[in-house]
């Protein structure tokens, strides 16, 4: 076999895949059979050959090149067995290897010249969507204000180098963060009306599955569960999506980062070097619809805490997982399909190990310890008034938050063009034997998101969020805010704290 023939590659690492020979042999009996057996065939082909170009910006992350998507591929194979592969239709079997192939095809876009774009003085387009590329890329960057005073800096000092590894390092994440929805993209583009199962176009529930494995994994429940491909033939969408993500995330040993890879590419972000150095210290692995257990000799304590804490996210995904499936395996039941999925509840850490030498000596000792507070002085500290000097502060803290809201509601009606008079109003009164200070505003206000992310968590501010940066520059709004350091609602409890003392 040439080399350079890929197309005879793909064909023949498809043949010993488990989930395609089952696909092959339910075609020979399918009208449409060898439709389906040219769609894989091309669809496979022109996937593997776009992932080559992902390694050329995305050198810093583990690797999603064409390797990884024949291991999704085998690793589908072993989360279903045998006698479930046997008993998905044809449409489930095609979709399942084409998700496999395309799920990642995001991350190897034609438009990574507009991003650069950003750093020209003067940057010219080629075209309207070549600066829309431009602008989305833009607001992005916008949002991240200290990654651009970091290449600021480098640029001053003539550190070329450090600062094209920002850059390169930016447009890597932007990449990874937005691969999902430019699989949707391309697949429209690319393949709109081509993913077909006799006369029903499949293209859309494709699409979707493929998007589906960067959403919230509760997102599958409204995939349909029952979608119809012909008489009597039926697609289980959420399960195919489930299988997907799974397979995905399982894609985790030294086969993601070769050695020689890693030197070639010298890798120097910390945190690339230690996905790198995590993935380097899985050995191998045993996965079935059983059982999940990785194997890894690890030479520093923070890469097994690093496996350790990737096995956690991986718990947590199975326990979602799991879930759907069980919504899935009753209503198989009750529309008759005999079609009953099982797959492992959590990941067997037993051979997860300190690295040993020659006489069984381990290289560090493990443990999994972590820094706790007392409840008691940290309160004190934070609610009394050691940390602002007395409760009166309270108000000030107070009308600034709503200082803040107006003002930054201000610069967006300016941005908008509406016209708008901020209001806040102070009131303190004595109510139901208590004392009530009462401060309200007309501005911004908080949803639930915002209530979650940072109004409820201590030193987690809004306005150093890179949400709050890609807003203000999506709106281009005018607006620098007062708050610092997102514990001045704290203030709010000296009150309470001084009342019980």
């Amino acid at each position: 076999m040439s080399k350079d023939d890929w197309r005879e590659e793909t064909q023949e690492r498809l043949k010993i895949n488990l989930i395609y020979s089952v696909l092959k042999e339910k075609c020979e009996k399918d009208p449409s059979g060898s439709h389906v057996l040219k769609l894989v065939d091309d669809a496979t082909y022109s996937a593997y050959q776009r992932t080559k170009t992902i390694l050329r910006h995305m050198g810093e992350f583990t690797l999603h090149d064409g390797d990884h998507l024949f291991r999704v591929l085998k690793l589908m194979e072993k989360l279903l067995s045998p006698e479930i592969l046997d008993k998905l239709s044809v449409p489930e079997l095609m979709l399942l290897i084409l998700s496999a192939f395309f799920h990642d095809i995001g991350m190897a876009p034609k438009t990574v010249l507009a991003w650069k774009k950003i750093w020209d003085a003067s940057p010219e387009f080629d075209d309207e969507d070549d600066k829309n590329e431009y602008l989305r890329f833009q607001r992005y960057y916008s949002a991240r204000p200290d990654q651009q005073s970091q290449i600021d800096s480098y640029t001053k000092q003539d550190n070329t180098s450090k600062a094209d590894l920002v850059k390169n390092y930016l447009i890597a994440d932007y990449i990874r963060s937005t691969h999902a929805d430019r699989a949707k993209e391309i697949i429209q583009t690319d393949w709109l009306n081509k993913i077909k199962y006799r006369d029903v176009d499949l293209t859309g529930e494709f699409a979707s599955i493929c998007f589906s494995h960067n959403e919230d994994a509760l997102n599958l429940l409204e995939l349909d569960k029952n979608y119809l491909c012909g008489p009597d033939i039926y697609a289980c969408l959420p399960l195919i999506a489930v299988i997907l993500r799974l397979s995905d995330l399982l894609d985790f040993d030294a086969k993601r980062t070769p050695s020689i890879l890693f030197s070639h590419l010298f890798v120097r972000n910390p945190i690339s070097v230690n996905e790198w150095n995590k993935h380097r210290s899985v050995e191998s692995w045993s996965i079935n619809n059983e059982s999940i257990q990785y194997h890894a000799k690890c030479d520093h304590p923070a890469i097994e805490a690093s496996i350790h804490a990737f096995c956690d996210v991986i718990d947590n995904e199975l326990s979602v997982c799991n879930n759907i499936i069980s919504f899935i395996n009753d209503f198989n039941n009750k529309n008759n399909r005999d079609l009953i999925v099982k797959i492992p509840f959590k990941v067997d850490r037993s051979k997860i190990k300190t690295k040993t030498d020659l006489f069984g000596r381990a290289e560090y000792i493990y443990r999994e310890t972590q820094f706790n507070l007392s409840k008691n002085q940290v309160v004190d500290l934070l609610m009394g008034t050691k940390l602002y000097g007395n409760p009166e502060v309270a108000l000030r803290e107070l009308i600034q938050n709503s200082i803040d809201a107006c003002l930054l509601r201000k610069a967006f009606e300016d941005s908008w063009g509406n016209p708008y008079k901020p209001k806040i109003e102070i009131k303190y009164y004595f109510e139901n034997k208590e004392d009530i200070l009462e401060i309200n505003d007309n501005g911004t206000g908080m949803d639930q998101n915002i209530i979650d992310q940072y109004y409820s968590k201590i030193g987690s501010s809004f306005y150093k969020s890179a949400e709050f940066y890609d807003l203000r520059s999506q709106y281009n709004a005018n607006f620098k805010p007062t708050s610092r350091f997102g514990i001045g609602i704290l203030s709010c409890f000296m009150f309470f704290c001084k009342k019980y003392e």
